[in-house]
């Protein structure tokens, strides 16, 4: 039973008295949009003083009794902002509630901007709808919509009547059924006698409702659905005629809603709308902002336009997301013959699940795909990412925007909370007074989060992709990512991509390897013809590689940018020796031609001339680096600082160095032609969000970091990204060095950096994007976990300069006897000092905002010790950490006396 059928989302409207309109008893279906969960408090609250205050006309009201309606006695009042957001766990997939008889006040007059009409229970227009009434809501402009065929008592046509109306535009959606609806031929009627009707032909054009072409059941289109419509539902050949002609006649509204452009429609929809109400022209640039925003970064990478094969898989993720009906489809199984099990696909209202019936057991077990989630799962380099980035592409008019993010286990909390960017939600955490409850870490963490899920669960639709999804739970506090996400079922879909077996109760699609025609097609590249011997070596190629599509790309790209042909380079291959690589996981060392081919690509960037040659120590600097794009310059530059693999003569040494001091200025010149090289040759994607970022495959980036010891390259990459310093765009980068010079949860420290490189790091990295993870993205426990091992490196490096000086020669550089390092370099130990109270003062401050008084206490003390013993008593620091002790002690004492003399 379609939802819409004798309900109401919120309530229902009072009306007048009615105009001599059909009124048939059939069930009816009008939804608000004064308390929609989709319309913003923030551009609620920016509607002109005119739209609020003219004759009492900005908006219907709805009644929001449990019933659907409101005692007639009780005075409405105009919804507050503060109330608009639903809450979260009363959420459910139906998105409606039922509604009973009562009675309704008509006395107080009242009107909507939109009157929004359709017919029809077409899952897709049903969408289409609801995400057209959802984003006039959330640009101020109130909606009722309503299927008027739906609708069973003569009551509840005279309310949808009464907002017809007072509605400033009547919106009628039409299919080809439409025009055997008596109500949408009466709406039509209506909406054009008053000049203000506004049609959008879904699945159709203007220009094929001619009245001659339906009477006459000319073309396609008509043969099944045309013909004497009118006598379909009793009524008037010229009343119908009258109405169907009158769409030719609205000229200054041409929207035609289709498959390839219902995000276009529906902004055009807006935008016409809102230069025609009064006091509303902000609404087009706000969405001018957003169409310029969806352009530039919607999709992290180009579209491969070389794309092969897998339609199957397209239009089964398709299927999973976009499916309705309530029948059984029933697929066959891909499991061995010995377990017999009969695998039923069943989509109903809510959800879609895979029932997996055993014939042994009399219980069932239920694996929930939920309908707008689907899993796709694979091997390292199968083309996993390159199927949900084609899928997005294919189908992104039907979303608002596609929002990609990464999911690799330690940074896909902070990539989630990366998209209030996109979804204008506020995620730092909230001031606090003094008197104020104080809320734990984990408290606001879980606020932040819930913010960007309610968005979410509006019925606005986005698709959510996670790309790489590691673990099924966080790597900070091992809460399942299942909680991130919003709950199934609503408009938003979600897409993961992921090596793990099962994600979330999910049994994923397999993703097979591509066809022999299908690889010999991505080898072949821009070479369509090859003589049988060239064909056999491409065979053989296909078959060591095992046809992963990394693998195929790359010996693609080889044989259209290189004059060599497959036998050639199949020689090439397996004459190229391997280093050894102990530490590399199984799985790659399986993998033995997939590594020779990186080696031939690796010596035919190390024979290129000129810069270029710099692009296998920028490939081997990135297996140290986070996931994700990452600035082509910032890789140049560590791979300038990479050690020499011989040294050579004296002049090669010295040339080296002069170029080392220019890494800077050169680097960014140097990084984008190296950059360019890798682009050509598939080892890496360029990043369609930031100019001059690239992203070097993930399999790649594995074995680079496994070709080389930790200490030969790590420290090049470290300190080009302290080079670099703070900025939000290397926040990742940033995040992977702390994670190679700390350690975190009980991890052992990678590397070690000298002192003073350490200083700089952590007064002009460390605390800026602590401060700026805990503030503006609520992410309170890792950032205080950072400053907690930041302040662990540097206990342990106070401990390097007081330990005894061994070298008798810098015993003896002074007058005096010197014991310890740091009586050699006191400026350095006290520096050192006071960047660990500084350090210590930061974390009293944020505990403190987790209501941690007694560990904020004794950091704070542990700062003013230090301070006072360098600094002495006067001295504006110490004064200042003395100040932080009295509000702390301040804070505390009126928390417990709250505690203490509340109830």
């Amino acid at each position: 039973m379609d939802p819409r059928g004798d309900s109401s989302r919120l309530g229902q409207y009072p009306t007048m008295s009615s105009r001599n309109m059909s009124s048939s008893s059939s069930s009816t279906a009008f939804f608000s949009a004064n308390q929609s969960p989709s319309r913003s408090p923030k551009i609620h609250q920016e509607l002109s003083e005119s739209t609020r205050s003219d004759a009492h006309c900005d908006s219907f009201d709805p009644l929001t009794s449990s019933s659907g309606f409101q005692d007639p006695q009780l005075e409405l009042q105009p919804p507050q902002s503060q109330n608009l957001e639903p809450d979260h766990n009363a959420y459910t997939p139906s998105r409606y509630t039922q509604t009973s008889s009562a009675s309704v006040s008509y006395n107080r007059v009242r009107c909507c901007d939109v009157f929004l009409g359709l017919h029809g229970q077409k899952p897709s227009l049903l969408r289409f709808a609801d995400w057209l009434r959802a984003e006039l809501e959330l640009q101020g402009m109130s909606c009722f919509m309503s299927d008027r065929a739906k609708c069973r008592s003569s009551r509840k046509q005279r309310i949808i009547e009464k907002a017809m109306d007072g509605a400033s535009f009547g919106v009628i959606i039409l299919t080809r059924k439409s025009f055997k609806n008596p109500h949408t031929i009466e709406e039509l009627r209506f909406f054009a006698n008053k000049k203000n009707l506004v049609p959008v032909f879904f699945d159709l054009s203007r220009e094929d409702c001619l009245v001659r072409d339906i009477v006459e059941k000319r073309g396609d289109l008509w043969e099944k659905h045309g013909g004497e419509l009118w006598e379909c539902y009793g009524g008037i050949e010229k009343e119908w005629k009258e109405a169907v002609n009158g769409l030719s006649r609205v000229d200054d509204w041409k929207i035609e809603a289709h498959e390839g452009n219902w995000r276009d429609c529906v902004f055009r929809t807006v935008e016409l709308l809102a230069t025609r109400l009064v006091g509303r022209r902000s609404v087009v640039e706000r969405v001018a902002k957003w169409r310029d925003k969806a352009a530039k970064e919607e999709f992290p990478y180009p579209r491969n336009e070389g794309f092969v094969g897998r339609k199957k898989e397209l239009s089964e993720l398709e299927f999973v997301l976009f499916g309705d009906g309530e029948d059984y489809f029933e697929l066959k199984a891909t499991r061995p013959a010995k377990r017999k099990n009969k695998v039923v696909w069943k989509e109903s209202e809510k959800q879609i699940e895979l029932v997996k019936k055993k014939r042994k057991k009399k219980r069932s077990m239920k694996i929930i795909c939920g309908k707008g989630v689907a899993c796709v799962s694979g091997e390292a380099g199968i083309g996993k990412t390159e199927l949900l980035l084609e899928f997005a592409y294919r189908h992104h008019q039907r979303y608002k925007m596609v929002l990609w993010i990464g999911g690799e286990s330690r940074y896909i909390r902070q990539n989630y909370l990366n998209l209030y960017r996109y979804l204008d939600v506020d995620v730092g955490v909230e001031n606090f007074s003094d008197r104020a409850r104080f809320k734990s870490f984990e408290e606001q963490e879980d606020t932040a989060v819930s913010r960007i899920r309610r968005e979410l669960m509006r019925d606005i639709p986005f698709l959510l992709v996670i790309d790489n999804l590691e673990s099924e739970k966080d790597w900070w506090d091992s809460k399942l990512v299942m909680d991130l996400l919003p709950r199934f079922g609503g408009e938003t879909h979600i897409l993961i991509s992921t090596r793990l077996s099962r994600v979330m109760y999910m049994e994923p699609l397999r993703l097979p390897y591509l066809s022999a025609a299908e690889a010999m097609a991505l080898m072949q590249g821009n070479v369509k013809e090859y003589l049988v011997q060239e064909m056999d070596a491409l065979r053989v190629i296909e078959e060591k590689l095992g046809r992963l599509t990394l693998g195929l790309g790359i010996v693609g790209a080889i044989l259209s940018e290189l004059p060599i042909n497959p036998t050639r380079l199949l020689d090439t291959i397996n004459r190229m020796p391997l280093r050894e690589m102990s530490s590399c996981s199984s799985a790659l060392r399986r993998r033995v031609f997939l590594l020779q081919l990186f080696e031939v690509c690796f010596s035919i960037f190390d024979h290129a001339d000129g810069p270029r040659g710099l692009a296998t120590r920028m490939v081997v600097a990135s297996g140290w680096l986070a996931p994700g794009p990452v600035p082509a310059s910032l890789l140049a530059l560590a791979a300038y600082k990479l050690p020499e693999k011989h040294r050579g003569c004296l002049w090669r040494r010295l040339r080296r160095a002069i170029s080392c001091g220019f890494a800077s200025s050169n680097s960014k010149r140097s990084g984008a032609e190296a950059a360019s090289m890798l682009l050509r040759f598939n080892i890496a994607r360029a990043s369609n969000v930031k100019l001059g970022f690239v992203q070097i495959h993930e399999l790649v980036r594995l074995y680079a970091r496994n070709r080389v010891m930790v200490n030969e390259t790590a420290p090049a990459m470290v300190r080009a990204v302290i080079n670099k310093g703070w900025s939000v765009e290397t926040a990742d980068q940033i995040w992977a060095v702390c994670f190679l010079l700390f350690g975190f949860s009980n991890e052992a420290p990678s590397i070690q950096l000298k002192i003073t490189e350490l200083l700089f790091l952590v007064k002009q990295v460390i605390l800026p994007l602590a401060i700026r993870t805990f503030v503006t993205f609520s992410r309170c426990g890792a950032a205080v976990e950072l400053l907690r091992v930041c302040t662990n490196a540097l206990e342990a490096a106070d401990q390097t300069l007081v330990k005894p000086v061994e070298k008798w020669l810098d015993k003896s550089l002074c007058w005096r006897s010197v014991q310890t390092s740091a009586q050699l370099n006191p400026v350095l130990w006290e520096e050192l000092a006071l960047a660990r109270a500084t350090v210590l003062e930061t974390r009293a401050k944020l505990t403190l905002r987790g209501g941690q008084f007694g560990v904020a206490d004794d950091l704070i003390r542990k700062a003013i010790f230090i301070r006072t013993s360098i600094s002495g008593e006067d001295h504006p620091g110490t004064v200042l950490a003395r100040e932080t002790l009295s509000k702390l002690t301040r804070l505390s004492s009126n928390v417990h006396q709250s505690h203490n003399t509340s109830p």
